[in-house]
Order: structure tokens, then C-alpha cells, then sequence
């Protein structure tokens, strides 16, 4: 129990004579440093503590006297102030990565090598090199996108978890632009209707164009004309994407953009019949 009330933001001895009072029901502050073994030099500041922290009252008597606050309301306000210091952390932590980030930009950099590549097996670690590419896209990134990779970029039933829908709108309103060539395969007929699908559909015609098009080869997605996503299917089940080969090449980036070009000219804009999209 004096762990758990620590964990709550309060010191041994402040828990300690917490824990006095609700023993005793009221007593003055003589009484709670016999009973609770804090030294009574200690005991004055203790007792202004717990006052100041609203889990204890105090009776302005000769002398004066201190009562426990009700466990329920006490331990309520004591987790609002702990939320409050996470706040204030998590403030004064995103401020620091702002400054580091700043900081580390500046530092020198070696010249990159021409070419580099990575790969990433499985949902979770394509999501993220997905994710990671969309949030250093500066200029354009062109997207191929079927059937396993629509749900990575579009609709979202777990609103919380879409990571990738969060990226690509922060990219959009960066002024990111974007053009997805869409398999005709996919058929989501409730696409009009989803919140995930409308908040990027409203950047239609201006950072975002959608084409729809018939793929016969391999997806992928070319990043600032110098980085390409290789997408590689699940060939057991069709709805997961099973790899993500990430390629830093300017000159293949280049090829795969004539490629993409290409489809992209002989491609159908995407019409999608609801009144509150315009496409």
C-alpha cells in the first residue's frame, strides 16, 4: 500500500502520515509523529504538503488539528496532479526533440552514398517504413497502390491506430504533393462514407491527385525522385502486405518514375459519387 501511495507522487513520510490519519480519524500534530514514527522536526512541513496537495483538512484550533481527505477523492487528486506533471513533461520533452532535432540537423553531414537499401518483413515494420517515408517526403511522392496497401494509406476502422492516415495529412498540409494510381481491383463501396478516406479526399485537386489503373507488375512508391518503396504481396493472403524492400537509387528512382509516368497517362481519374466529396 505505501509503494502504491508513492507511486501517486507522494514521499514515505507524506504516506506515512496520510495513512496515520486515516488510522486516528483526527488528531494534532504531537499525536501523528508519535503514531506514525515521522520525526516531529519533519512533521510541520509534511502536514503543509498534504494540505497544499488536498488530501488532508486542518482544524485552525489551539493546537491545530489535521483530518485524512476520503481515500476516493484524495487519490483523485492526486492522480490530476500527476497527469498534470506528465503534461508538463511531455510539453517541455516535445520542446527539447523541437531543439535537438534543430540541432542535429546543423551537424555536417558526410556525403551519402549513391545507393542504399533496407527491407522490412511483416505488418508492423512495412507500416513503419511507410510511415517514415511520408513524414521525409519534402517535394512528391508517387504512390502504386492495390489491394494490400489501400488499408495502409486509406480507410481505417481503428481511427486511434492510423498512424499512416496522421502522417499523410500532415504531409498534405505541409504542402507535400501526392499522386496515387489506385488498382481497379479494389472495390470499397463504403469509401464515400469513411471519415479516413474524406479527410484526405479534401486535398483532391490540389496537394493530392488519384488516378485508377489495372496493375500488372510489382507495387511501389518513388520518394522525392531519389528513394523507391518495392511493395511485395502476401502470395497466401491478399489483404497483408508481406514485405517492403526501401531503396535509395537516383538512378533506378528515375526509371521507376518513367514507368510510373507512363501508367499515370494512360490512367482514369478516380470518381467517387458522394456530396460532400469533390473529385
Amino acid at each position: 500500500m505505501l509503494e502504491k501511495l508513492r507511486s501517486f507522487g507522494l514521499t514515505k513520510y507524506e504516506a506515512d502520515v496520510y495513512l496515520c490519519l486515516i488510522r486516528l480519524g483526527s488528531a494534532d500534530a504531537n499525536a501523528i509523529a508519535s503514531s506514525s514514527g515521522v520525526p516531529m522536526g519533519r512533521m510541520y512541513s509534511i502536514l503543509t504538503t498534504l494540505h497544499e496537495k488536498k488530501i488532508i483538512r486542518l482544524q485552525e484550533t489551539r493546537p491545530r488539528k489535521y483530518a485524512y481527505v476520503e481515500p476516493g477523492t484524495a487519490l483523485k487528486y492526486l492522480l490530476d496532479a500527476q497527469r498534470f506533471k506528465l503534461q508538463q513533461a511531455s510539453m517541455e520533452l516535445s520542446e527539447t526533440a523541437k531543439e535537438l532535432e534543430n540541432e542535429l540537423l546543423g551537424i555536417k553531414k558526410s556525403p551519402l552514398e549513391k545507393q542504399f537499401w533496407t527491407a522490412a518483413l511483416g505488418s508492423e515494420e512495412t507500416r513503419d517504413i511507410i510511415i517514415e517515408q511520408i513524414n521525409q517526403v519534402n517535394e512528391e511522392m508517387c504512390l502504386t497502390i492495390g489491394y494490400p496497401e489501400f488499408s495502409k494509406y486509406l480507410p481505417s476502422r481503428n481511427e486511434e491506430k492510423n498512424d499512416t492516415k496522421k502522417a499523410l495529412l500532415r504531409a498534405l498540409e505541409r504542402g507535400v504533393k501526392f499522386r496515387m494510381l489506385i488498382d481497379r481491383t479494389i472495390n470499397y463501396p463504403d469509401m464515400p462514407r469513411d471519415e479516413t478516406v474524406k479527410s484526405i479526399f479534401r486535398y483532391l485537386g490540389k496537394s493530392l491527385q488519384c488516378r485508377v489503373i489495372n496493375f500488372t507488375s510489382t507495387l511501389f512508391d518513388i520518394i522525392d525522385d531519389d528513394r523507391i518503396n518495392l511493395k511485395i504481396s502476401s502470395p497466401v493472403k491478399k489483404e497483408e502486405l508481406l514485405a517492403i524492400v526501401h531503396v535509395r537509387d537516383k538512378k533506378l528512382a528515375a526509371e521507376m518514375k518513367k514507368h510510373f509516368e507512363d501508367m499515370w497517362k494512360n490512367a482514369e481519374e478516380l470518381r467517387v459519387q458522394a456530396p460532400d466529396i469533390i473529385i
